[in-house]
């Protein structure tokens, strides 16, 4: 596949069938630690619920490179499963989707769009294994 290059404003202008074909890869992941040890005394009362969340960059190995990043976060559930991982807000990256007449897709609804392209990437375990979130393990 041939990428345009960026435009002045930096983007690369794909369809969503180019990105969709367009193999990215686990970059680097984090986990925030805003809350942890350094945390107020309030934040840090014993029974509080607690919140793990942090970052994650994809890229693709093609040049120029597609960059999508977006924030998780650690949900806790109550029922047989007791957390799952889940995209928090909106990615960021360097792409804008077009439309079959090359025109760029709204700001806001390219995020959108992007999301579901996010959301249906098999991103979890490669998270688990950069950041080492493991039952019984401390990230700290």
């Amino acid at each position: 596949m041939q990428m345009m290059p960026p435009y002045c404003d930096g983007l690369l202008r794909l369809s969503i069938d180019e990105l969709l074909s367009l193999p990215i890869h686990h970059l680097v992941s984090g986990v925030d630690t805003e809350f942890s040890g350094s945390a107020p005394p309030a934040i840090r009362e014993c029974g509080r619920e607690t919140v793990i969340s942090g970052y994650t960059e994809w890229v693709s190995l093609s040049s120029p490179v597609v960059s999508i990043g977006w924030d998780w976060q650690l949900q806790l559930l109550f029922a047989h499963t007791p957390f799952r991982w889940v995209r928090f807000g909106l990615p960021r990256t360097n792409v804008m989707l077009v439309n079959a007449a090359g025109w760029d897709s709204p700001w806001t609804k390219n995020l959108e769009l992007l999301s579901t392209v996010v959301d249906a990437l098999p991103w979890e375990s490669s998270l688990v294994r950069a950041v080492g979130l493991q039952a019984g393990k401390s990230v700290w």
